[in-house]
């Protein structure tokens, strides 16, 4: 049987969960306001976290220029 300070080593180590990256799809006309309710959506929903990396995707229709 391994030594008790490892196994609660190795607990602490699994239940620190690392910062994920989300990509938001942002049209060229949200205003801020729209891509910060996008961001709150994603922590409201639980897929993603406050402390997670949000990158701003910026995008045009091809019929716009």
């Amino acid at each position: 049987m391994p030594p008790r300070d490892n196994r609660l080593a190795q607990l602490r180590q699994r239940a620190v969960r690392q910062p994920r990256t989300h990509l938001l799809w942002v049209d060229h006309r949200d205003t801020p306001a729209d891509t910060q309710a996008k961001r709150d959506r994603l922590i409201a929903e639980g897929r993603a976290h406050p402390d997670d990396t949000f990158v701003h995707v910026r995008w045009k229709r091809p019929d716009e220029t």
